[in-house]
């Protein structure tokens, strides 16, 4: 396996076959998740294993400013990946890229609020890659009716039968969000992905 390069992709289940079958062929637990005996059977340093989504915004406002300097960083912090790939599972540096959770992540860090136990590290291990869920179901944020949406917000997206949220996005107002959607990071409708987006988290409440 070599470097991915840019653009979409999916840990689908033909990646999932081919991990297996490489783990077979070298002997290693077979599950079919890239862990770090798999990444260092593929030829990368295991430091970078751990090192790669260690990546934290800085803080982009001080604690002695108002809510609108800590949306104002979050915004800033997010057009930084303006451009860069999507990337299943990651929550990095600009350098690189991020999918839709990982995005938000590095936000809300640079607005000055960590939503542990959802981490950028954390994103990056195998079975977290949903992390969009795991932000919408903390208790760190202020639920807010649709129609009472405000730039800074946190916009779910959701399944219309199930409810089951899949897509998360930040809000920059006038119908308009900024999100990692493959194949890229951009600026889009808050309509672009579905009609289905009734569910709204507010990060940084009136004070």
């Amino acid at each position: 396996m070599g470097p991915i390069g840019t653009g979409h992709y999916e840990y689908n289940y033909a990646t999932k076959n081919a991990v297996m079958n490489f783990q077979k062929k070298h002997h290693l637990k077979i599950t079919g998740d890239v862990d770090v005996n798999t990444w260092v059977k593929l030829g990368f340093p295991r430091w970078q294993f751990y090192s790669i989504d260690k990546y934290v915004a800085p803080l982009g406002a001080k604690i002695t400013q108002g809510k609108q300097a800590h949306v104002n960083a979050a915004i800033k912090q997010a057009y930084k990946y303006l451009g860069k790939p999507y990337i299943y599972g990651a929550s990095s540096s600009p350098n690189y890229g991020n999918d839709c959770s990982g995005l938000v992540v590095q936000a809300l860090y640079a607005g000055g609020i960590n939503p542990k136990p959802v981490s950028a590290i954390q994103h990056a291990h195998p079975g977290n890659e949903w992390n969009s869920r795991k932000l919408w179901a903390t208790n760190k944020f202020k639920f807010v009716p649709f129609g009472q949406r405000k730039r800074g917000d946190l916009i779910f997206y959701y399944e219309p039968g199930t409810k089951t949220i899949w897509h998360v996005a930040l809000y920059l107002g006038n119908d308009r969000i900024i999100e990692s959607w493959p194949p890229r990071v951009q600026v889009s409708s808050i309509y672009a992905r579905s009609t289905h987006t009734g569910y709204v988290a507010r990060p940084w409440d009136e004070k």
